[in-house]
């Protein structure tokens, strides 16, 4: 999407500023000392609501990716 609209950065900027630290420990790991870390992977299952109803064109998006991660 950002590639076809990249006046959309700023915006997706302050969506990804909205995803609270309880979502990101939700999904990540704790290292030894208590430090959290999210990797790649774990954040891809922060949920991406709030860019699908700004932009329900990415609906498909999340649809093929869901459908991915169960078969591939």
């Amino acid at each position: 999407m950002l590639r076809q609209h990249p006046k959309r950065g700023g915006d997706v900027l302050g969506l990804l500023a909205q995803v609270t630290g309880h979502e990101l420990r939700g999904q990540g790991r704790v290292c030894g000392g208590g430090l959290h870390k999210i990797e790649p992977k774990e954040l891809g299952r922060v949920s991406a609501a709030a860019l699908v109803e700004c932009w329900p064109e990415l609906r498909e998006s999340v649809q093929r990716e869901k459908m991915l991660s169960l078969f591939g």
